[in-house]
């Protein structure tokens, strides 16, 4: 048993020994020391800034997500043809007894022009049900000018984005003429289907749906677009509102499968959830996400670049004790394992402490943004020119150990040519200098 001990000593624990031994700077080591020291710092700050910037940017996602989901649903129902769906109100039947579904509204709407004044803007149309709609939308809530009421009784009344109104001039009261892509065919000619509305009210949510989305009634839209009326009419769409807006692909999924299982509902139709809608805007955010991480990480990578240069000095002043600890047995693993723990004990310390850092910022940086703003009198986000104000943040475990992990394995792999090198002493160089 006594054999045994000594033999895992000798392999395992001696080398960690001598590792951490090395870390006690001595009056010669005092340079070699300072130059390890600022690589991790500099490793101690990437990796504190890179979970900063991760959850910075987790926070602007969030919020851009939640302030679009106050006006779109979590998902819809259209014809794979992209024609109008008849007899809308048995689909709507159907999906409202699907499990997971808490509300469905009927929807006829899709690119048009608006035209004032010579003024030609693109937008997206959206024919509404009030009844329905207020249980899948909080667009009353969002109304800063006129009043809903003005909307539900006004025909051909419609309600614009705060922004669009601005850039068209317009204001409550006024008129817009809607041009849609299609033509119509008159005794006169072909000419394109025009209709004038009256603006009622203006929305604000603080996204790009302001500069784009415009809501009229559903019967003005049926009307606009020649479709027929009643619950036994046609509409572009129906969209649906689930419990959890994260788990909204899923059940896109399954109401994909049970439509297909379903001999009552037309196959046509096909199911998109609003992720898919809005894909283009998440896969740039997404990309943003990685190119910051990516930049991020190169800090990271250069302060474990820099171990290199000091792991290599610090085996160049060691090495005659090296070869003397060969001389007495120590085997090339060990003196690998010496010179591992030696620089990975010290990374472990930078990279547990960046960390730590990171992740309280992270958590109290709105909380302390705030702070700062109303103690200096100053705004980072000027709210008259910015849709968000403040600094969200949005700190998420995967981030916190995607970035502990990736500074671990540059670290280790710029840590291993250097032990490796130690590995190359030979015991005889011990005795070629006394």
């Amino acid at each position: 048993m006594t054999e045994t001990f000594q033999q895992a000593f000798r392999k395992v624990l001696l080398p960690i020994w001598i590792g951490l031994r090395y870390n006690r700077s001595s009056n010669k080591q005092r340079f070699l020391s300072l130059l390890s020291w600022i690589s991790l710092i500099g490793m101690m700050l990437g990796v504190a800034a890179l979970i900063i910037v991760l959850s910075v940017m987790n926070g602007f996602q969030a919020e851009l997500r939640d302030r679009m989901l106050g006006l779109i649903a979590h998902g819809k129902i259209v014809t794979k043809n992209h024609q109008p769906i008849p007899q809308w109100s048995g689909v709507a039947d159907w999906l409202s007894a699907q499990e997971g579904i808490t509300a469905v509204a009927p929807l006829v709407g899709g690119d048009v022009m608006l035209s004032v004044n010579k003024t030609l803007k693109a937008a997206q149309l959206n024919g509404i049900d009030w009844a329905s709609e207020q249980n899948i939308s909080q667009l009353d809530q969002h109304i800063v000018r006129g009043d809903i009421g003005d909307f539900i009784t006004t025909r051909y009344g419609m309600i614009l984005g705060r922004s669009l109104a601005y850039n068209l001039g317009l204001g409550i009261g006024d008129k817009v003429s809607v041009i849609l892509p299609k033509i119509t065919v008159t005794p006169f000619g072909v000419k394109p289907r025009i209709k004038q509305f009256r603006i009622v009210a203006l929305f604000e949510v603080g996204a790009d749906m302001d500069t784009t989305h415009v809501y009229i009634r559903l019967s003005d839209a049926q009307r606009l677009y020649g479709l027929k009326r009643g619950d036994l009419g046609q509409v572009s769409a129906i969209r649906y509102l689930t419990p959890d807006v994260l788990t909204a692909d899923a059940h896109a999924r399954s109401l994909n499968t049970a439509l297909q299982q379903n001999q009552t509902v037309d196959s046509a139709l096909s199911v998109l959830p609003w992720s898919q809608e809005r894909q283009h805007l998440f896969q740039a955010v997404k990309m943003e996400k990685m190119m910051v991480s990516f930049m991020l990480s190169m800090v990271i990578a250069v302060a474990a670049f820099n171990l290199i240069s000091v792991l290599s000095m610090m085996v160049a002043e060691k090495r005659n004790e090296v070869s003397v600890l060969r001389m007495m047995g120590l085997s090339s693993f060990s003196v690998l394992m010496v010179f591992l723990t030696q620089g990975l004990s010290l990374t472990m310390i930078s990279v547990l402490i960046g960390g730590i850092i990171g992740s309280v910022s992270a958590l109290y940086l709105s909380e302390f943004i705030t702070w700062l703003e109303h103690t200096f009198g100053f705004y980072i986000f000027d709210p008259s020119v910015f849709y968000i104000s403040g600094l969200p943040s949005d700190l998420q475990f995967n981030d916190v150990l995607y970035v502990v992990l990736v500074s671990f394995i540059l670290s280790f792999l710029f840590i291993l040519y250097p032990a490796y090198r130690a590995t190359q002493i030979k015991a005889v160089e011990a005795l070629q200098y006394q």
